[in-house]
């Protein structure tokens, strides 16, 4: 099982000078966030996967997203880790460590604003099927 620190700590991806191919990529789309713990809001890619937390690109920070109870499939919480209720996993710039560590673990989420329209590629890698298995 991974510890806490390693589920949202940024890692290096090796990247060479060539563009992936379109079939070894896979597209993660942006979203915005309000948090009830911050003013501004947080921009994040996100996958209904799990993401592969040893693959996370250069810059980005990984965390979960757990979904109200019943099975709605709306957003509660971001969390560095969910197990139970998971809805999805999340890539951002802004490293949130300390603030969910001061907000007893988690961070409610007020609203939010999926932006299908703004795709990113990243490498096949960060979908991990193994992750059940760590």
């Amino acid at each position: 099982m991974e510890s806490p620190q390693a589920s949202s700590s940024a890692h290096t991806v090796g990247t060479g000078p060539e563009k992936p191919d379109a079939n070894e990529t896979e597209g993660l789309y942006s979203m915005r966030l309000e948090i009830q713990a911050r003013k501004a809001p947080v921009a994040a890619l996100y996958s209904d996967l799990r993401l592969n937390p040893e693959q996370v690109p250069h810059g980005y920070y990984r965390y979960s997203i757990r979904e109200t109870d019943g099975g709605s499939g709306e957003p509660a919480t971001i969390e560095r880790h969910v197990l139970m209720n998971h809805l999805m996993d999340i890539l951002t710039t802004e490293n949130l460590d300390s603030l969910i560590e001061k907000n007893d673990g988690y961070l409610n989420i007020s609203d939010y604003d999926y932006d299908d329209s703004l795709c990113v590629s990243f490498p096949k890698s960060i979908l991990s099927p193994r992750y059940f298995h760590d």
